[in-house]
């Protein structure tokens, strides 16, 4: 395929046609592959590579600079190739470990087993021969904290959590036993809850075990802050941040490792997601001043008692209008970022790639079965441009009174709660939009309704030009997989935390392999894949070429 260069991701008036064509943009060497599961093809030209623990001064990578000075490109003596057989080789204690970390319990909203899952996770750090490594306490729940020094002249953050969400229904495996078997059409997988984060944090310790075992070192110094907090909402990433500081100030980037293929083998690569605003609002007699106080009364009451549940349902009513699918809070959305046309032209390749079938491609819905039809009956590109690009206000939990089977208890009750998600397209500040919702509400004559935050982080995003977002890509290509670009995701997470305090670049789920929702029943993590879905290996060694790739490029000049 030939290489198109630009100044510009795509030069005005010819933008390409297809995913295909937008990876093209950026510049890369073809250094060949056997094919999707290549590995022993993967191993780089030993002329552009040497080895990091001997890299000299006085040949600075092209155009990469950071606060002012030029680094070096790292070259490292060692075949990727060798690696990936090393990981062949121990497929068996990979496993071993990963299901070893999936049996741990560590649900944080019943703080059930976090502790000992984060013990277990630092004797991992431990082994790699990190020269930090320490339970980092909080308020709450405790996170890990670790530092590998390998010399190298780039440097990475690396966030992961290790908590889960709450059991619940729907398994048929028992989660906590590390099931290892067949799933149609994946040949193996592995059943536990936390597949997803805990296995993909544990298959990137594997990867890194392997590299120092072949090489002696990494080919990245890398800063580990795994929280366990997660699940409840991240509330102390932000301390973590402060208190070590003095290294993450250090970093060029962040990752966040973990599976992103799709069930169909498809490689999703976001260059962003959005920011999420977490809040609980609270009706109560108590703070009202009317209604019951300290407790319910007899629904009979009614006709000459005040309801906290229906002055909360009012008062949400005048929040959001479902009939035109529009956020009524003045000026929640001043400032909200039009879609650049790099972003359009993206959007309109993913309108192309999955015409017809927009509901396996959301993030979130999967199967096309759950939805039927669209907000505001949208189709085609307007589909995903209301996902990539407008805020949401997202009802996300109701509760008041008595909630079980029945209607036992004949109740008047003396609070309501709801809790509400929002998710931030960049340049809406989550404590901006804080403010606003305040104020409506005040306004509205609301005032004693209580507003708690749970969560106010910020969007993350990723240049495609960005050294380490081609890493990702050509490492991807090298496997001939085209990774489907998104603008961003809908979706957010505690790493843009980094990026608001730090001014971090953050590349999320880079790795092959598959592994089902973290709140659905038998999560899995696929551990041997079907050809087009990676296991195991296949996941280690991903992130294997992405951090010699990175390792290997000369930086980004912007």
């Amino acid at each position: 395929m030939p290489v198109k260069r630009h100044d510009s991701l795509f030069s005005s008036g010819n933008l390409p046609s297809s995913q295909s064509d937008i990876v093209a943009y950026l510049p890369y060497v073809d250094e060949g592959t056997s094919g999707l599961f290549g590995i022993p093809a993967l191993g780089f030209p030993r002329t552009s590579l040497g080895n990091p623990r001997s890299a000299t001064a006085g040949q600075p990578g092209e155009g990469f600079r950071r606060g002012g000075v030029d680094r070096e490109r790292i070259t490292v003596s060692i075949q990727p190739s060798e690696i990936h057989a090393f990981i062949r080789a121990h497929r068996e204690d990979h496993l071993s470990r990963l299901r070893t970390f999936l049996m741990q319990p560590s649900i944080s909203r019943e703080n059930h087993g976090v502790r000992e899952c984060a013990a277990l996770l630092l004797s991992y750090f431990q082994e790699l021969g990190c020269q930090e490594a320490e339970i980092a306490e909080t308020p709450n729940l405790p996170a890990v904290w670790a530092y590998f020094d390998a010399g190298a002249p780039k440097t990475l953050a690396v966030y992961g959590y290790f908590d889960s969400n709450i059991v619940g229904g729907g398994w048929d495996h028992d989660p906590y036993a590390g099931v290892l078997t067949p799933r149609p059409p994946f040949k193996e997988v592995l059943y536990g809850r936390g597949g997803n984060n805990k296995g993909g944090l544990i298959a990137f310790l594997n990867a890194l075990s392997a590299m120092k075992a072949v090489e002696g070192t990494l080919p990245v110094n890398l800063m580990f802050l795994c929280e366990g907090e997660e699940f409840v909402g991240s509330v102390h990433i932000p301390q973590l941040i402060d208190r070590y500081r003095h290294h993450l100030s250090r970093a060029d980037g962040l990752v966040s490792p973990g599976p992103c293929q799709s069930e169909g083998g498809e490689v999703m690569l976001p260059l962003g997601n959005k920011g999420c605003l977490h809040i609980e609002l609270t009706c109560s007699g108590d703070h009202w001043g009317r209604g019951p106080r300290g407790g319910p009364v007899h629904s009979s009451t009614m006709g000459v008692v005040d309801h906290p549940v229906w002055r909360l349902v009012h008062a949400l009513s005048t929040l959001y209008d479902p009939q035109e699918h529009r956020i009524l809070v003045d000026g929640f959305s001043d400032g909200l970022r039009e879609p650049s046309d790099d972003d359009l032209a993206l959007i309109d390749a993913l309108a192309e790639r999955y015409a017809g079938q927009e509901a396996s491609a959301i993030p979130g819905i999967g199967n096309p079965e759950r939805v039927a039809r669209w907000v505001g009956d949208a189709a085609d590109a307007e589909i995903f441009r209301r996902y990539c690009f407008l805020p949401t206000m997202n009802i996300n939990g109701l509760w008041a009174g008595y909630t079980g089977p029945g209607t036992t208890l004949w109740t008047l009750p003396a609070s309501a709660q709801c809790t509400i998600d929002h998710r931030l397209p960049p340049d809406l500040d989550p404590e901006r939009c804080t403010e606003k919702i305040r104020e409506h509400l005040d306004r509205h004559g609301y005032d004693d309704i209580h507003l708690e935050v749970l969560m106010s982080v910020g969007a993350q995003s990723i240049d495609l030009r960005d050294d380490l977002a081609q890493a990702a890509v050509q490492s991807y290509r090298a496997r001939d997989l085209d990774p489907v670009l998104w603008p961003r995701r809908g979706a957010s997470g505690p790493s843009g935390y980094f990026s608001q305090m730090l001014g971090l670049k953050v590349l999320g789920g880079a790795g092959m392999g598959y592994a089902s929702g973290h709140s659905e029943g038998n999560e899995f993590l696929v551990t041997e894949g079907d050809g087009r879905v990676g296991g195991v290996v296949e996941l280690e060694g991903s992130f294997v070429d992405l951090l010699y790739r990175y390792a290997a490029m000369p930086g980004s000049d912007t």
